[in-house]
């Protein structure tokens, strides 16, 4: 097929689809359009993909070309295929979808004749694991209203539903960033007005769990960055239609698909505050009203703070630091950058003592007070899960039944319980005459001035200061729950730290839900009650024995399938104590 001959190229990125990879270009293959070419462009795959790709290659040389390359993304992976086709128009198909047999023979005819930048199909869904589908209409109408449609349409952020002019890809690329669609679908629609549409569900979506919403971790905060590209460089002249599909999509992120970056979604609202509470598509939206509510609310900075007196971060601490919180500022302090000449005489003392931890938590506190956001010490260790934290005004944490954590803890600037705390280390009171460390004076501030319950147990204390579990700040105990975990000392892989006041804590905990659970489940099966002169023959001890091994087997097995070996071992010991 000579390039002139090309009306359609069909792009494919291949990364790791070994098990898909062959459908979808079977469908391709199977057009009725027969001026087609296919591009595989392998992304540096490892499993059979790039095998796959060149057997195509061999089998099909007149219609399939292939590029193998090193992995660089979705994004660049597509550019090197725009790079390297022929044809009139270009398409996109991700490898482990399929198009319908008639979809680009029919949207080629349809750009043809209304002599159209793009054109644009239904999205049928198939979610794999239910075992169902459903077809999503981009519009209700044949003919586009382009102000409406980016209104009010669906399917707008989709790079694979639609059919562009190559000379579309002469003025543009994709970025190496996850969202690459987000961040340029939506702002082509907007700068090329002559769109077609064919209504009929060509394309069908393959959703599965386990995709590039599970599989990434920090760089999932690509998409904030790819909604500020969505509005920024779409025509000014559908400004508040942008805005409108924004905020929707934005409320489906912030309340459903992605919560756990909530706080950077209320970020970008608030960047773009004037649009949003402006917007006359909005102000007529009541179900979005929950949305405009978010702009208002404070959220704690993505600062990290992390103090260092004569001792190094360690590398793994920044390591997790950058691949979870990559957008995140690290504020760092150690003995020669910490003002500590202006410190409180209880401070200087305490360091000049060699008491190191006393001055690392004053300048911690007081780095928090001035910027805002989340103290890490060393020895900690974050995860993703940490960013939920940042919808408090303030956050603590208990180490065990009695302490808390000052290991992880975090609030606004300014908060005036880090003031009160930073207050405490001036004049000479007996937290200072005693050194005392910070996770005492949170204690007794918290119990003196919040009615604190110390039992280890989570507590919003007047509506306003969150303490957590010591599962959430302290210890990761497998319950899905951990945002920080102490990592003080070297252990085994596979094995998680655990104090032993901790770990009792814990097995007490299970057993009074093991207890409770009992209690409601013998009321649930109480047996009716029988008349007085009918006799019932009760149980035998070899049958109640039998039905409490069962029930403690129930509860063993749960845990051992929830949460990690060594974690699971006082349940087992208990399970023996109950069987003897």
């Amino acid at each position: 097929m000579t390039s002139n001959s090309v009306k359609v190229s069909v792009i494919i990125p291949v990364y790791q689809v070994e098990n898909y990879l062959e459908r979808a270009v079977d469908s391709v293959l199977a057009q009725t359009l027969q001026e087609i070419e296919v591009i595989l462009v392998d992304d540096g795959s490892t499993d059979a993909s790039p095998l796959i790709c060149d057997r195509y290659g061999r089998e099909n040389p007149e219609r399939v070309r292939v590029i193998h390359k090193e992995n660089e993304g979705l994004g660049l992976t597509r550019n090197a295929g725009v790079r390297l086709a022929r044809g009139e128009y270009i398409a996109f198909l991700d490898s482990d979808d399929s198009v319908d047999p008639h979809m680009y023979e029919e949207m080629y005819e349809e750009a043809v004749q209304g002599r159209y930048d793009m054109v644009m199909c239904d999205v049928e869904i198939i979610y794999v694991e239910e075992g169902r589908s459903s077809v999503v209409s981009s519009y209700p109408h044949q003919t586009l209203d382009l102000a409406d449609y980016i209104a009010n349409g669906n399917n707008i952020t989709y790079s694979v539903n639609k059919l562009f002019r190559k000379s579309i890809w002469e003025e543009n690329c994709y970025e190496k960033m996850l969202f690459e669609d987000i961040s340029l679908i939506p702002s082509l629609v907007t700068r090329y007005h002559n769109i077609g549409y064919v209504r009929k569900p060509f394309y069908h979506y393959y959703r599965r769990a386990n995709t590039i919403s599970t599989t990434f971790a920090g760089e999932m905060i690509d998409i904030i960055q790819a909604f500020r590209n969505f509005i920024d460089r779409s025509d000014p002249a559908y400004r508040e239609e942008v805005i409108y599909c924004a905020a929707k999509q934005l409320y489906w992120n912030m309340f459903q698909s992605r919560v756990l970056f909530r706080a950077d979604f209320i970020g970008l609202l608030q960047e773009y505050k004037k649009d949003f509470l402006l917007n006359p598509y909005l102000a007529k939206d009541k179900g979005l009203q929950k949305l405009l509510d978010e702009i208002h609310r404070q959220v704690i900075p993505e600062n990290m703070i992390c103090v260092h007196f004569h001792r190094d971060i360690p590398q793994a601490y920044l390591d997790e630091i950058h691949a979870d919180f990559p957008k995140a500022r690290l504020l760092t302090a150690d003995e020669n950058n910490s003002g500590l000449q202006h410190a409180p005489e209880s401070v200087q003392k305490a360091l000049a003592k060699g008491n190191f931890s006393f001055a690392e938590e004053y300048v911690a506190l007081k780095l928090l007070y001035e910027e805002g956001g989340i103290v890490l010490q060393p020895q900690m260790r974050a995860n993703l899960n940490l960013k939920r934290l940042r919808l408090n005004s303030i956050f603590f944490g208990f180490e065990d039944e009695e302490e808390l954590t000052a290991g992880c803890f975090g609030a606004l600037k300014g908060h005036y319980v880090i003031k009160a705390l930073l207050d405490s280390y001036e004049g000479d009171s007996i937290f200072n005459q005693a050194t005392l460390p910070l996770q005492e004076r949170i204690r007794d501030l918290l119990l003196l001035h919040f009615q604190l319950k110390v039992n280890g147990r989570s507590q919003l204390l007047k509506h306003e200061v969150q303490v957590y579990l010591p599962s959430v700040l302290a210890y990761d105990m497998k319950n899905g729950e951990n945002c920080c975990k102490k990592t003080e000392c070297p252990i085994p892989e596979g094995y998680e730290l655990v104090s032993e006041k901790m770990l009792k804590m814990w097995s007490d905990r299970l057993m009074e839900n093991w207890n409770l659970y009992k209690q409601e489940k013998n009321k649930r099966h109480a047996p009716p009650i029988k008349p007085a002169d009918v006799t019932v023959q009760a149980p035998s001890q070899a049958l109640i024995e039998r039905e409490l091994e069962e029930r403690i087997q129930e509860v063993v097995d749960t845990y051992e399938h929830s949460t990690c070996w060594r974690i699971t071992k006082p349940l087992r010991w208990l399970a023996r104590l109950f069987g003897r």
